[in-house]
């Protein structure tokens, strides 16, 4: 995909609620009606999640910048586009920026590294973290929050406010739609579609978030009870574990562009499981893999937390090296 870094859109109002407020398209595709949220951009960084974390920003615009040093910041791990979400949001809106992921050495070319250059790109600072797995990031991006005040976008995007700009998309879903399926990350899109299909009086009986990770599918029940006994529609609410794991990804001979980490997982699954007959929907969030020419050597910066580990760390080796020798 195509990022656009010298023409890149820039915050106003007019604008902002024209953008955020459109409704994205339905087409058909192999017989299933398809949700094209992939096709909703800012700057070429495409997908629902951008809508999402664009409407946190905007409606805590004014405490960003008047009690948060005017900047985000946010955790993700190699493989999440939220850095680079974030990154372009905050580039959009004018704000300063950090983003927290795992380090990894500068040689590897791959298609995870492009979201963390593309943060660099649209102006964040990246800070690298030891830990590999997502609580280390999380840890550091609270650190980071009490060194610098800025405002933080937590993992997932969470919050009812963002649900109700997914909920909004749900308008244009045609009355015969009966079942609708999607991936499920942190499972906010597929929450916001259930609140949706209840404030619009959709006619869908059951909705199917493929789940990515085993902790998602485990305390699915849980997950669901984030919306309140009043916003949850009156269908089904089936949550369904993919066959993939998280990290590997799913090449599909596919006219419609697929997230292979995300979005071609729970294709794959519908396509295994109902039939176009079924009134199908496919809620497509948005690819997320950019061009491997993005990709460039990152300037890590480190937070005062992560600097006490290496040093405790160094400490550590420094004895061990001692007591051998």
């Amino acid at each position: 995909m195509s990022i656009n870094l010298d023409n890149f859109p820039t915050f106003s109002e007019e604008h902002f609620q024209t953008w955020i407020n459109e409704l994205t398209p339905i087409e058909e595709h192999k017989g299933y009606l398809v949700k094209r949220d992939d096709l909703f951009n800012l700057g070429g960084i495409s997908g629902g999640k951008v809508r999402q974390c664009s409407k946190l920003v905007y409606d805590n615009l004014d405490h960003i910048k008047n009690e948060c040093n005017g900047g985000i910041l946010t955790a993700a791990g190699i493989p999440s586009p939220q850095s680079c979400i974030t990154s372009a949001v905050a580039k959009y809106f004018g704000l300063k920026c950090l983003v927290t992921i795992p380090y990894y050495p500068d040689h590897i070319r791959d298609s995870y590294r492009v979201n963390s250059s593309l943060s660099q790109k649209f102006g964040a600072k990246v800070y690298g973290v030891g830990n590999p797995n997502i609580s280390g990031p999380e840890l550091d991006a609270k650190k980071l929050v009490g060194e610098t005040g800025y405002f933080q976008i937590k993992f997932g995007m969470n919050g009812k406010q963002v649900m109700e700009t997914i909920a909004q998309q749900v308008k244009n879903i045609p009355d015969c739609v009966e079942t609708v399926v999607g991936i499920a990350g942190s499972g906010l899109s597929m929450l916001g579609v259930a609140l949706g299909c209840k404030l619009y009086n959709k006619n869908v009986k059951v909705i199917h978030p493929v789940a990515l990770s085993g902790y998602v599918y485990k305390n699915k029940k849980t997950w669901y009870d984030r919306l309140l006994p009043k916003d949850r529609f009156d269908g089904e609410f089936h949550v369904v574990q993919s066959d993939y794991p998280y990290q590997h990804k799913l090449k599909l001979d596919e006219s419609l562009p697929l997230d292979q980490t995300y979005e071609a997982k729970a294709w794959d699954w519908m396509t295994k499981n109902l039939k176009p007959s079924e009134k199908v929907l496919f809620w497509d969030v948005g690819i997320k893999e950019y061009d491997l020419d993005y990709i460039e050597p990152i300037n890590w910066h480190k937070s005062e937390y992560e600097k006490i580990i290496d040093r405790e760390l160094r400490r550590k080796h420094e004895q061990v090296k001692h007591d051998f020798f």
